[in-house]
């Protein structure tokens, strides 16, 4: 009757711990203030990007590129390593709210000094010095978890794991942002090095023209050397634009995964499919869709859940061991009735005095709190900031580029109106030259226009976070 009453004791206290209490405090999510709407208007009844916003683009170079960085970059296989990592380390942590068990044996040959024996009155025969003891043991140990300490630590680390699988996500979207941009850059190099060629042969040309003018005496060596220094200028930015271009794709390639080499071409910056219907959402929506934000909530959530874990330390530690297994002398009566051999304990640890180390320690995590407090809401911030920035630059960045082409055409009439005149002897080689140069500079500025307005695009598609992030994540984009 006493044995079935120590068990239900001791089943007792482990259905106590199965419902131990948590210390920390209950969560609210806590923002300062969530706007209406962003500052440049938008359609409210459009969506964040939930689909695959770049293939809209119409660019399957592009596609493929995006593809293999999502299946061999290094930064992106770090962070999934990483998960795996803080995976591990949550397993750790909840493994402490069940038992641990334990096996020992043991064989043990000893001799026995003389003089630790009373050996009046025998002799040395008599005396049995040299023993062996054989031992078989199961051992269980078990903190009972009443006041959640353990718990605690279990929550705190799920949440720094969640916070990896964000933090995972999060390179996923500069991953696929980054070769977006790239790949755009590399495109608008592309075209202004057509540019740059083209005006250097144009150039070349009127050199060679003005040469000829000058040795039939229609001219002065001063516009031959005029020609010719408008010739270097254009030979200087084909060769600058040579080395953007092969370190761009050097870029390009590591990013996708791969040792530096020449990259694929798809479409030209002029053929690239632009996106007529923006979506932009609600703000209320990038809680839920943005990577860095949903990372440092669940890090705030870890920190919330360490101030419980540092509160527990002010009670009672609750420990059940026990032990059962056999002891004998010779082996052959190992595991027999009379070798069995068991003892439980159960042990209370109350700190008494430490000086306010356990008070300090709960001040350390409600700090620590309140840091990962503020860094979120700054993170929340930051991500309503990137949103209008991304909605204002491609807004205006599409006017710059009727108004660089604009001038683009407004230049090329006046280069042809300034060569007639010049052919017909009305004005000097100089104002050519002028509208040469303009009509070059001009022709760049539309070009690094026109990629700057889908580089922009891609801002606002990383700033808005959407689906299509946890679709990547899971495998689940379409690659050829």
């Amino acid at each position: 009757m006493k044995s079935k009453s120590n068990v239900l004791f001791c089943l007792l206290f482990l259905l106590l711990s199965l419902h131990s209490c948590v210390l920390y405090p209950r969560y609210q999510r806590t923002i300062d203030e969530l706007p209406e709407g962003w500052r440049v208007e938008s359609n409210h009844t459009s969506t964040i990007a939930n689909f695959n916003w770049w293939q809209e683009f119409n660019d399957p170079v592009l596609n493929e590129l995006i593809c293999e960085a999502l299946d061999y970059n290094k930064d992106l296989r770090i962070a999934i390593a990483r998960v795996y990592e803080f995976y591990a380390s949550y397993g750790i942590a909840r493994s402490y709210l069940l038992p641990e068990l334990t096996g020992s044996s043991y064989f043990q040959r000893q001799e026995i000094s003389l003089e630790s024996f009373n050996i009046d009155g025998l002799s040395p025969n008599q005396i049995i010095r040299t023993m062996n003891t054989y031992n078989v043991y199961l051992n269980l140990s078990y903190e009972l978890d009443l006041f959640g300490r353990i718990r605690s630590l279990s929550d705190a680390a799920l949440h720094d794991y969640l916070s990896q699988i964000d933090a995972r996500r999060g390179v996923i979207l500069t991953l696929v942002t980054s070769v977006a941009k790239a790949y755009i850059e590399l495109r608008l190099f592309d075209k202004q090095l057509k540019i740059a060629q083209d005006t250097y042969a144009s150039r070349v040309a009127s050199y060679e023209l003005a040469i000829l003018r000058f040795e039939g005496g229609l001219t002065s060596e001063l516009e031959v050397k005029q020609a010719a220094s408008e010739v270097d200028v254009a030979l200087a930015q084909v060769k600058q634009l040579e080395i953007k271009i092969p370190q761009h794709e050097n870029l390009l390639s590591i990013l996708v995964g791969k040792n530096p080499q020449a990259i694929p071409r798809g479409q030209t910056l002029d053929t690239l499919v632009r996106p007529t219907n923006i979506p932009a959402g609600l703000p209320s929506e990038l809680l839920e869709q943005r990577p860095d934000i949903m990372q440092a909530e669940q890090q705030l959530l870890a920190a919330n859940a360490r101030i419980g874990e540092a509160r527990a330390q002010f009670f009672p530690l609750v420990q059940l061991t026990g032990s059962y297994g056999n002891i004998s002398l010779e082996l052959s009566h190992l595991f027999t009735g009379g070798s069995t051999q068991w003892n439980y304990m159960l042990s209370f640890l109350q700190p008494l005095f430490n000086a306010n180390r356990l008070t300090y320690q709960v001040d350390v995590a409600e700090m620590r709190k309140l840091q990962a407090l503020y860094e979120y809401q700054k993170t929340v911030q930051n991500a309503f900031r990137e949103v209008n920035d991304a909605l204002i630059g491609h807004k205006k960045t599409l006017e710059l580029i009727e108004v660089q082409g604009n001038r683009v055409q407004t230049l090329q009439e006046y280069l042809e109106l300034a060569k007639l005149q010049y052919d017909n002897g009305q004005t000097d080689y100089l104002s050519v030259l002028d509208a040469e140069r303009n009509l070059f500079s001009a022709q760049l500025d539309l070009a690094q226009t026109q990629g700057d307005g889908f580089i922009t695009l891609v801002n606002l598609y990383g700033a808005l976070g959407g689906g299509w992030v946890v679709a990547a994540d899971r495998a689940q984009i379409s690659c050829p």
